[in-house]
């Protein structure tokens, strides 16, 4: 919610009536340890940027927010070693930084990708809160390699705004939209770079703080999971011992504990499936082929054969009772 008060006043809009429209009250704008769902965020953020006529509402709430204003947690990314080493401990400790989004790190030569995935049902707007994200992140990489600093690129799964202007000034980069990920190309020197406020004896203090409170629960468990499939899909990866290994666990010992959560693998992997065969069937960017391949179908007939069985029509007949 940093931030999101300042907007508000910036573009003339009520934030407490915007606020009671989503089943919130004004102390969710003071309390800083105070949690709010993602469905409730990604509402509240698309019913401000239409009242207030700003596409770029997610953006100036990042413009507004502090570098690593996360707590304690952001004094451990804050004074790692390097960028990487810092992003690293944001994916070690995800789930008490927001266990709403899912963050991969990926390396290829010179170039590194971050991406972004938001863990919440695709029929609920995720526009502003996506360019929320990605702007804090953006932020987040700041607070190493100065206010200067831009990534190569940045892209976004949605469509483009109408007026980009702010994007580009805000990222000073090349902004991608109807991506086929939520992210930012960064240059892998920069990853690599010193971090001059780098303090190995505040990480040490600060990882004894935030360990005590990664115990696992049977909800953080399946949640774990399921970042970890939103991410591994698309790179048709998304199978129990790829999900495993992320986790750290033996296959074994992670299909035991999706047992005594009352689940199994197979029963996670097509909740996540239906979602993002959603995202991407509404978006008419991608082909039946594509959105077959990209959650995990190497065979167009097979994935028209599972959409069938769940959605009770063909692709093709689904996509002809949207409207256009």
């Amino acid at each position: 919610m940093n931030g999101f008060l300042n907007v508000c006043n910036l573009q003339g809009v009520n934030s407490h009536q915007l606020l009671r429209q989503v089943g919130l009250d004004a102390s969710a704008l003071v309390e800083s340890d105070r949690h709010i769902s993602a469905e409730t965020l990604c509402k509240l953020l698309d019913l401000a940027a239409k009242e207030s006529g700003c596409s770029a509402f997610g953006i100036q709430m990042a413009q507004n927010r502090q570098t690593l204003d996360f707590g304690i947690l952001g004094v451990l990314m804050r004074h790692q070693p390097s960028l990487r080493d810092m992003w690293q401990s944001a994916i070690q400790y995800r789930k008490l930084l927001n266990d709403a989004t899912a963050i991969s790190l990926e390396q290829s030569g010179d170039l590194s990708i971050l991406r972004f995935e938001l863990l919440i049902d695709s029929q609920i707007p995720q526009t502003q809160s996506c360019e929320l994200v990605l702007g804090v992140a953006m932020r987040t990489c700041q607070a190493v390699l100065g206010a200067a600093w831009s990534p190569k690129e940045v892209r976004f799964m949605h469509p483009p705004p109408a007026e980009q202007y702010q994007h580009k000034q805000f990222f000073g980069c090349p902004v991608s939209f109807n991506s086929e990920f939520n992210g930012m190309v960064l240059r892998t020197v920069d990853m690599n770079a010193t971090n001059p406020a780098a303090d190995p004896e505040l990480v040490r203090y600060a990882e004894s703080v935030v360990m005590p409170l990664r115990a696992f629960g049977d909800n953080a468990l399946l949640q774990e999971v399921r970042k970890n499939i939103y991410l591994l899909m698309p790179l048709e990866q998304a199978c129990i011992e790829r999900v495993a290994e992320q986790m750290h666990l033996s296959t074994r010992t992670l299909q035991r504990q999706l047992d005594h959560s009352g689940t199994s693998f197979s029963e996670v992997l097509d909740t996540v499936r239906k979602n993002l065969v959603l995202r991407y069937m509404n978006n008419s960017r991608y082909s039946i082929g594509q959105v077959a391949s990209l959650t995990g179908y190497s065979r167009q007939a097979s994935f028209t054969r599972w959409f069938h069985v769940n959605f009770g029509m063909s692709p093709r007949q689904w996509r002809q009772t949207r409207p256009a």
